[in-house]
C-alpha cells in the first residue's frame, strides 16, 4: 500500500445474488488499491446471500456488512452511503466485477485531472473478457459530461453510477429515490449539477454480467413506467439549476422516453395477450409521442429510431404486432446461444 493513500468505500448492494456474489467480493479484495472499506448490503436477500456476507466479513477485516429489510437497490446504496467513512466512492453491482486495477485506475485518473469524479467504460457481456488496449483519456468539463448524459450525437451510455470514483463531499445533499427503477438517472444528474470537471476514460474498468438465463428482465411490467417519473425528476432539478440549455435537453429526454416505453413494450418477452392488454395504459404515451414526432425527428436521434418513431405514431398497435414477432426469434436465438455456452 502506497503511503498516504486515502480509503475508498465501495459500496455493494446485495440481493438475490448467491450464485455471483463471491466472484464480485473477489474482484475488490484483490484489488490493487488496498486503502478500502467494502460495505455489503444485504437488502434483505431470501437466499444464503446474508450468510456469505458474514463469512466475508470473517475472511477480511476490510469488509463491513448491513443487514436490512428489504427496501431496493435505492434504499440499500443510500444505507452504504450513511455508513460510509471513505474520502471516495465507488459502487459495484452485486453480480458483476470489476478488473484488479480499476480501483486504482480511477483514483490515478481523477487525480491525474484533479476532477470532481472520475470515469471509464464498461462491458456488457456474459462470457467475453475484451481487449483494454487504444483507449483515450480526457478532461470533461460540466456541459460535456451533461452532453454525453443527455446522449447529444451518440448513445454511449454515462448515466450508470458504477465505472465512476466520487469524491464523497458530492453526496452530501444527494441520495438515490427510493421506489424508482432507473434511479441512477436522477443522482447521476444530480451529482453532474454538482461537479465542474469530470476525468473520463475508455479504459475498461467494469463488467457487467448479462445473464444469458435471466430473459425474464426483459419482461414489460409496470415499473417500466417508473422512467417517465425518473425523467420528471431530471426536469425538475433541471429547472431549479436554472440553466436555459440543460433544461431543454432534459425535457427532450422527457419527450423520448414515451419512445423508450413504447419500444420496451414492443420487443419484451411478455405475451401478445398481455402486451394488448397494456394498450390502454401507454395510449397517453403514444399521444405524446405523435404530439412530439417532428421534434424527434429533426434531432439527432439516430436514424433507425427515428423509423420507429414514425412508424409508432402512425400505428402503433401493428407495430407492436410486427416487432412481437421478431422478438420472439431473438429470444430462440438466446435461448438456443445459452445452450451453446453451457456445453
Amino acid at each position: 500500500m502506497e503511503k498516504n493513500e486515502p480509503l475508498i468505500s465501495v459500496i455493494i448492494p446485495v440481493y438475490k445474488v448467491e450464485q455471483y456474489l463471491d466472484r464480485c467480493v473477489n474482484s475488490i479484495v484483490n484489488q490493487t488499491y488496498q486503502n478500502i472499506e467494502i460495505i455489503l448490503v444485504d437488502d434483505g436477500s431470501p437466499d444464503k446471500c446474508p450468510e456469505m456476507c458474514d463469512e466475508w466479513v470473517k475472511r477480511d477485516e476490510r469488509i463491513r456488512v448491513i443487514h436490512k429489510e428489504n427496501g431496493g437497490l435505492s434504499s440499500a446504496r443510500n444505507n452504504g452511503l450513511d455508513m460510509c467513512r471513505g474520502y471516495y466512492i465507488n459502487f459495484v453491482d452485486s453480480d458483476d466485477w470489476i478488473p484488479e486495477d480499476s480501483l486504482h485506475y480511477l483514483y490515478d485518473l481523477r487525480k491525474k485531472y484533479e476532477a470532481d469524479f472520475s470515469m471509464a467504460s464498461y462491458v456488457r457481456d456474459c462470457h467475453k473478457t475484451p481487449a483494454r488496449n487504444d483507449f483515450i483519456e480526457c478532461e470533461l468539463s460540466q456541459q460535456e459530461f451533461l452532453t454525453k448524459f443527455f446522449k447529444i450525437g451518440a448513445q454511449e451510455n454515462v448515466q450508470y453510477s458504477w465505472a465512476k470514483l466520487y469524491k464523497k463531499e458530492l453526496f452530501e445533499t444527494v441520495r438515490f429515490p427510493i421506489g424508482l427503477t432507473c434511479e441512477d438517472i436522477v443522482t447521476t444528474f444530480q451529482i453532474a449539477l454538482r461537479s465542474k470537471k469530470i476525468a473520463y476514460s475508455t479504459n475498461i474498468v467494469y463488467f457487467y454480467y448479462l445473464n444469458p438465463s435471466s430473459i425474464t428482465e426483459m419482461e414489460f411490467s409496470d415499473q417500466k413506467f417508473d422512467l417517465l417519473k425518473v425523467w420528471d425528476k431530471v426536469c425538475q432539478e433541471a429547472y431549479q439549476f436554472d440553466e436555459r440549455w440543460i433544461l431543454s435537453k432534459a425535457l427532450f429526454n422527457r419527450k423520448r422516453a414515451d419512445f423508450g416505453i413504447l419500444m420496451d413494450l414492443a420487443v419484451s418477452k411478455n405475451s401478445l395477450g398481455q402486451k394488448i392488454k397494456y394498450l390502454p395504459k401507454v395510449k397517453k404515451n403514444i399521444f405524446d409521442l405523435r404530439k412530439n414526432v417532428f421534434e424527434l425527428c429533426n434531432s439527432d436521434v439516430p436514424f433507425s429510431r427515428k423509423i420507429f418513431i414514425i412508424c409508432f405514431s402512425i400505428n402503433y398497435p401493428i407495430c407492436l404486432f410486427i416487432l412481437h414477432y421478431i422478438s420472439k426469434l431473438r429470444y430462440r436465438v438466446m435461448r438456443e446461444s445459452e445452450k451453446n455456452i453451457l456445453k
